[in-house]
Order: structure tokens, then C-alpha cells, then sequence
């Protein structure tokens, strides 16, 4: 029997009935579905039909092919769109509620329905999301994973400068120490990129590292060796890194105190089975399972203590079934020592976080140390007359009546850690306090500049209402980028070289806290880290620096025998 051939829209593909070819209906078609071809010239026409039929698969193996190629495309798009979804931070639902009904609804104005149809081949559900997610974080840990595979490692170094009147920051360099890690080594590539790359010592106006021996070495370190190259450099040591060091100063009764809190954590968190029983304690709770303690992790002794005192009774109900020996050692006394750590470390956690800032330079971080002093200060002075107010779990866990004992060894911890900040800051203190006049130029004396040779243009300054006026609504930092230049030279390359160009602390914290905000805020389920071998999951991979790039040619493959096109789309869904 002769195959029945039906005509068919060269622009939608649509088949046309018989009847449907009276001159009238197709009129209609062409107006309706295709309002844009209405006037255009037969040629028009021709070269579209001479397209559309070249293109067209010639045998049942190109269709597939081509069938496999457009599956392909719309897997490849749901990928880059599940990447904007994680850097965006959106839940993942958000790509078949919103995104893919708003992409199918344009495309039918503008391209009409055929194109309309290829969107509504792209998965977008819930569940295509997460799975997409964590195979593209796998693509970049594998990555990452082989790159260090090679036991070398890898020195990074960021980059401040000033480009017009905007502080940027990049990364400079990365490059793999093939053999040790000494401070000459680290010192001898980064002079290599100097001077390959022709880049002036004379530029480099600040340095700021951590507190390795090889950073901070007074002899062979890579601080004192960049001093010897360039002694008008200023080397600062993290204050968050010092920050933190100052917090670990424990007398060894808190200390005690503090390992048997990781103790009981431990012997929850660490057996499945506990932390199941556990949870089912917490039922009624906001939460319902403690918080690991991590020493690389600054801010964790302090959540890790509060979590804790949150669930003390659950704690003590389970150790007493569970385990008789730590449950004993949940004593009045443990809990009011627990309790006042508890309070410390979450001020530790506030000033901690301010200095985590992506903007934030040496004097705004010294403004926050000194005010976690005066804090720590103000507290003691509060607990030495019996006021507990301040610290907020130990007033409810000791009924507002301190031991005396206690109260002794409180104050002497806070004395101790009032010592530890400053004797870690000092240098900090010394420089920024004779040039105070930076943070408000308006309120110094001439007084304050003079070892500047600045006094007139601290003048001119203090009597330019524009200045003034811009520096009211933009702020000390701006000011001294766009208007210090024009108005006080000299005082604004002071500034800027000295305070605001260089970095106070060497760690980035952007990527965590996007993770932490799509994990607690919009989306809960999203698991960040893998528990067997502690590494970074989804969303910190994905959305941290844009050098993370995903390889989807690497996300597209699969172990096991090879698929044919059609049922490329099916095992990725």
C-alpha cells in the first residue's frame, strides 16, 4: 500500500490535513501561529522549505542522532540553569514552579510554539536539581581531588589594588611547591611571579598571612625575607587568626570543662544509633541534634557550647540510660562552667564575625577588638557585684547566684583574656593609634599630621563643605578613593596605603556563608558536607570562586555500557 503523505508547516513542523489545504484555512494558519511571516516574498518561502528539507534526518539513525543532539542541548541548559540556581541561592523548586513557565511563556510571543516545545524538554523538577547539583560538585571535587592527589602544595595568593576609584580584589597567583615549604621557598616563587610578570616591589604597599612558622619566621620566614626586599612594607599577622588564639587561653578546670563537653557530643554524634535515639528525645525542641566541635573552625566552640546547654536535660535523660559515667560528670557545678563558656565564646563568635567582612581593613577590625575588650571588661566589672545580666545562660543556669569560687575563677579567666588580646594586638594598637584622623579627618588636629608634612591640607579638608558632605553620605573610605586625591594628596596616599589597601585577614568566608544561607534559610534539606570524608559538598563547590569551573563533558558521561540517545535524557532524570 502506497504510505500516505500528509503536507506539513515548514516553520512548525505542524501536519496539515487534506481539507486544511483550501487556501483560506492555511491564510488563517499562517496568521495566527505565524503573524511574522505575513507579506514576507516567495523566495522567502523557498529558502525556508530548502532548510528545513536539508536538515531533515534522512533515515531512522539520524533521527535518533539528532533526537540524542537536542536531548543532549536540553540536559547541558538544565545544567547551567541548576548552577544559576545554587549561586542564586533559591530553593530547588523554583526551577519547575517559576523558571521553566516563565521561559516556555516567552518563548511562545517571541519564537512561537516550536521553540516553546524545545523548553519543555529541559528537566527542571525538584529532584533533577539536587541530583544534577551533586553530580556537577562532584565534577569539581574529582577535579580538585586530582590536583592534589599529587601530595604537592599549592601557595595562593590574593590581591588588593585600586582601580580608578574602586578596591578590588583578585587572586594573583597559584602555584604548586614541588618540594618544601619553607619560608625561603614560598619567598623565592613569589619573587620568580615578581619578576616574570615585571610587577614593582615599590607597589606592594602590605602583606598579610597567617601565624605559620614559615609565614612568620623572624629569620628565615617569608615575612622577614619580604621586609628585606621591601622595607616600606607592612606585614600584619590575621587578626581573626589571632582573634581566635586569644580564645583558646583556658585555665585547665575550664579546659577540662570544655573537653567533656566534645566528649558527650562525641559519643552522641558519633554512633548512628545514639543520634537517632537522641533525636527522638528532642522531638518537641527547635533542635534536635548537638553540633560537632571542629578546632579549624573558629566560630564552633561557641554554637557547639549554647547547642549544648539548649539540650542539657535531653543530654542528661539519655547519658543516664546510655552511658552512667559521662552522665555523672553532668554535675550543677559542669553546667554553670559550661554555661559561662557558653556566653564567652558566643562574644568570641559576634566580633568574630564582624572581622569576617569582605571590605573590612585594619582599623575597622582593631575597632571591633577593642570593643570585644571593653565587652569582656564591662562583663567582669557586672559579675563582680553579682549582676548576671550579661551573661544570659549562666544567669539562667546558676538561679543568679554565683559560688564565690566560680565568680573568682570567671573574673581570672576574663582578666587573662583581657591580657592575651592585648598583648596579641599591640602592634596593631601602635599602628593605627597615631593615626586615628583617618577614620574622621573633620575631628583630628593639625596637630595629628604634622609628621606628615599634611597640616594645610588637613585644613583645606576641614573647609570644604563639599568634602565634608560627601564624606557625610559615602563614608572614610570612599572619601579618601574618590576625594582625598584631589583635595590632600598626601594625606589620602596615607590612607590608603596604610589602611585601607591591605588585607586584615587572610581568610575568605564568602563561600561558607552562602552555603550556611542556602542550608539554614532556603533550603534546609541541602546537605553541604559529606560525613564519611568531611569535604565540602554541592553549594560550597558550586558557588564559591568563579575559577570552580564545571566540565560538562565530564558530568555527562557515565560508567556502564553505552546508551543510546533517546535514553540519554531518561538516565539522567
Amino acid at each position: 500500500a502506497m504510505k500516505k503523505i500528509r503536507a506539513e508547516c515548514i516553520f512548525c513542523s505542524e501536519k496539515q490535513a487534506n481539507e486544511s489545504l483550501k487556501p483560506c484555512k492555511l491564510k488563517r494558519h499562517q496568521t495566527t501561529k505565524h503573524p511574522e511571516t505575513v507579506g514576507k516574498p516567495k523566495e522567502f518561502f523557498l529558502r525556508k522549505r530548502e532548510l528545513v528539507v536539508t536538515n531533515r534526518p534522512q533515515n531512522i539513525k539520524d533521527s535518533f542522532a539528532k533526537a540524542g543532539s537536542d536531548q543532549k542541548k536540553a540536559t547541558v541548559a538544565s545544567l547551567e540553569c541548576f548552577l544559576l540556581i545554587a549561586q542564586a541561592k533559591k530553593p530547588h523548586n523554583i526551577g519547575e514552579t517559576l523558571i521553566k513557565p516563565a521561559c516556555i511563556k516567552m518563548a511562545e510571543i517571541l519564537c512561537g510554539p516550536q521553540v516553546a516545545n524545545k523548553f519543555k524538554t529541559v528537566p527542571l523538577s525538584n529532584n533533577t536539581v539536587k541530583d544534577r547539583i551533586d553530580r556537577m560538585a562532584g565534577n569539581v571535587e574529582n577535579t580538585l581531588v586530582e590536583k592534589i592527589k599529587t601530595e604537592e602544595a599549592i601557595l595562593i595568593v590574593y590581591v588588593q589594588y585600586i582601580e580608578e576609584t574602586e578596591l578590588k580584589q583578585d587572586i594573583l597567583m597559584s602555584v604548586n611547591l614541588t618540594a618544601t615549604t619553607r619560608g625561603e621557598d614560598i619567598f623565592s616563587v613569589v619573587d620568580a611571579y615578581f619578576t616574570k610578570h615585571n610587577i614593582p616591589y615599590e607597589n606592594l604597599v602590605a602583606c598579610c598571612t597567617d601565624g605559620a612558622a614559615a609565614m612568620m619566621g623572624k629569620n628565615k620566614g617569608f615575612n622577614s625575607r619580604l621586609k628585606e626586599k621591601t622595607p616600606h612594607c607592612l606585614v600584619f599577622h590575621c587578626m581573626i587568626h589571632r582573634h581566635a588564639l586569644a580564645g583558646k587561653h583556658l585555665c585547665e578546670d575550664l579546659n577540662v570543662t570544655l573537653k567533656t563537653v566534645v566528649k558527650i557530643v562525641n559519643f552522641i554524634k558519633a554512633r548512628p544509633l545514639n543520634k537517632r535515639i537522641f533525636a527522638q528525645l528532642c522531638e518537641d525542641e527547635v533542635h534536635q541534634t548537638l553540633l560537632l566541635h571542629t578546632e579549624v573552625c573558629w566560630l564552633s566552640q561557641g554554637r557547639v557550647l549554647v547547642r549544648f546547654m539548649e539540650l542539657k536535660n535531653q543530654i542528661r535523660d539519655f547519658l543516664t540510660v546510655h552511658n552512667q559515667k559521662l552522665s555523672e560528670e553532668m554535675t550543677d557545678e559542669f553546667l554553670i562552667k559550661t554555661s559561662y563558656l557558653a556566653d564567652i565564646f558566643s562574644l568570641f563568635n559576634e566580633a568574630n564575625k564582624r572581622m569576617q567582612s569582605a571590605d573590612a581593613n585594619v582599623m575597622e577590625c582593631k575597632e571591633t577588638v577593642d570593643a570585644f575588650v571593653r565587652k569582656v571588661e564591662y562583663r567582669m566589672k557586672k559579675m563582680a557585684t553579682g549582676d548576671l545580666q550579661q551573661f544570659p545562660l549562666l544567669q539562667q543556669q546558676s538561679g543568679g547566684k554565683l559560688p564565690d569560687a566560680l565568680a573568682r575563677q570567671f573574673t581570672r579567666h576574663m582578666e587573662e583574656l583581657q591580657e592575651e588580646m592585648h598583648s596579641r594586638f599591640s602592634d596593631v594598637n601602635e599602628h593605627v593609634s597615631k593615626d586615628a584622623w583617618v577614620m574622621d579627618p573633620f575631628l583630628a588636629k593639625e596637630e595629628d599630621v604634622e609628621h606628615l608634612q599634611a597640616d594645610d591640607e588637613l585644613m583645606d579638608i576641614k573647609s570644604n563643605s563639599l568634602c565634608k558632605r560627601f564624606y557625610a553620605e559615602h563614608g572614610y573610605k570612599r572619601f579618601w578613593l574618590v576625594k582625598g586625591p584631589g583635595v590632600a594628596p598626601r594625606l589620602a596616599h596615607h590612607a590608603t596605603t596604610r589602611f585601607i589597601l591591605p588585607f586584615a585577614t587572610t581568610y575568605l568566608s564568602d563561600c561558607f556563608q552562602r552555603s550556611g544561607h542556602t542550608q539554614n534559610k532556603v533550603q534546609p534539606c541541602v546537605q553541604l558536607f559529606s560525613i564519611s570524608d568531611c569535604t565540602l559538598k554541592p553549594l560550597a563547590l558550586i558557588t564559591g570562586h568563579p575559577s570552580s569551573d564545571v566540565q560538562w563533558g565530564a558530568v555527562l558521561l557515565f560508567r556502564g555500557p553505552p546508551l543510546h540517545p533517546h535514553a540519554i535524557l531518561e538516565t539522567l532524570l
